[in-house]
């Protein structure tokens, strides 16, 4: 089965986690391959990674989305586009339906909405392409090639990087990336453009799937549910940049030598098979540890190594999916659905509630309600 891109553009962290959390990206063969927080910085990734399928809001700083997928017909790209906005704007509709748009949701984004249109663009991809011919059909996941006075020594340190991957050797790792990022800083300054750091930062990505896939297995095996995808932001600094890659890059070499050596007698997928059916009921990594014989930092070590991201993390996400569907779904008290998601104490509900989403229960709710009463009517 093919796999399709797509980026994510939008200013509010909460709604970008959202769509993230409402797709069933793996059932319609998506992968999100990158994010950005305004519409300038969005036009810039877009135009690198070139994803068959975009994400956008409608209004945001800099570049808003109309203008954004403007420019970009304008250049050519006949990407697919689903349009975002908290307003019920006829005006900003009809732009989006004249450049092609797939079609534009209002937010509170409804998972059932989101995912039949991510559907129909995936049919409408599936349809183009078979309508080209073999050399047009191929899916352009990696970015373009460097086009800069310092592009010669910047793809030889790639190499370099590559062959360091390949021999497990993080200390060779660490110091190409540094390498790599000194190049990067000489010829673009402290501060370099958006554009050269999206650019470096997916050609290393490239790097680092090719790793992975040469080492027989796939992204999922190795990172799991986490996101590999660098959120770019107005204030993203090159620092922010190779710590992430360095860290994605150290984790997978952990990751790909444990697979190789298989040497783990813990089944970890019937682990998390336990958590998913017990989290609702309060399970602590403590309990989980005491059931399957291990001790609790055995079990934290080795969970996140299979599945690229902590053992709580991976609970409090669990618990927040459902939270947000007990309350976008069904007429549930705010207070009665802390409990139902494992979470007995009401403070730390909200706690976890506010910092995962950005929105208190009670604001998100009040969105829900906002939308369920037929405003958007």
């Amino acid at each position: 089965m093919c796999n399709y891109s797509v980026v994510i553009i939008d200013d509010e962290p909460w709604t970008r986690e959202v769509v993230k959390h409402l797709g069933k990206w793996k059932e319609l063969a998506l992968t999100i391959i990158g994010e950005a927080s305004d519409g300038d910085l969005g036009l810039e990734m877009v135009r690198e990674l070139r994803p068959d399928i975009i994400l956008t809001d409608v209004r945001m700083p800099y570049l808003n989305g109309i203008d954004l997928v403007r420019t970009l017909r304008a250049e050519n790209n006949n990407s697919q586009v689903i349009f975002f906005s908290g307003y019920d704007d006829s005006a900003y509709i009809r732009s989006a339906l004249r450049l092609g748009a797939s079609d534009y949701l209002l937010k509170p984004i409804k998972p059932n909405e989101l995912n039949e249109r991510l559907k129909t663009c995936v049919e409408a991809i599936k349809k183009n392409k078979s309508e080209k011919t073999g050399a047009n059909a191929v899916i352009t996941e990696a970015p373009g090639f460097i086009d800069a006075s310092w592009a010669k020594p910047f793809y030889l340190l790639c190499t370099d990087l590559q062959l360091a991957l390949q021999a497990g050797e993080i200390n060779i790792v660490e110091k190409k990336l540094g390498e790599i990022r000194t190049l990067l800083t000489q010829n673009e300054g402290e501060t370099p453009h958006s554009s050269a750091l999206i650019q470096v930062y997916y050609a290393i990505m490239g790097i680092l799937q090719r790793y992975i896939s040469d080492s027989g297995y796939s992204v999922d095996e190795v990172f799991g549910k986490s996101n590999t995808a660098f959120v770019f932001g107005r204030d993203s600094t090159s620092v922010e940049l190779f710590r992430y890659a360095q860290d994605l890059l150290g984790i997978a070499l952990v990751r790909v030598s444990d697979l190789t050596r298989n040497s783990s007698k813990l089944n970890l997928d019937m682990v998390r098979e336990f958590v998913k059916e017990s989290y609702t009921r309060g399970i602590t990594l403590e309990e989980t540890a005491a059931h399957f014989y291990v001790t609790k930092e055995y079990l934290s070590k080795v969970f996140k190594m299979k599945f690229g991201e902590g053992f709580t993390e991976y609970v409090t996400k669990l618990r927040m999916e459902r939270a947000l569907r007990l309350m976008s779904e069904y007429d549930i008290a705010i207070k009665d659905i802390g409990p139902a998601v494992g979470y007995f104490d009401t403070a730390h509900f909200y706690r976890v509630f506010k910092k995962h989403f950005g929105f208190t229960p009670g604001q998100m709710r009040a969105a829900l309600s906002m939308d369920n009463s037929g405003k958007r009517e």
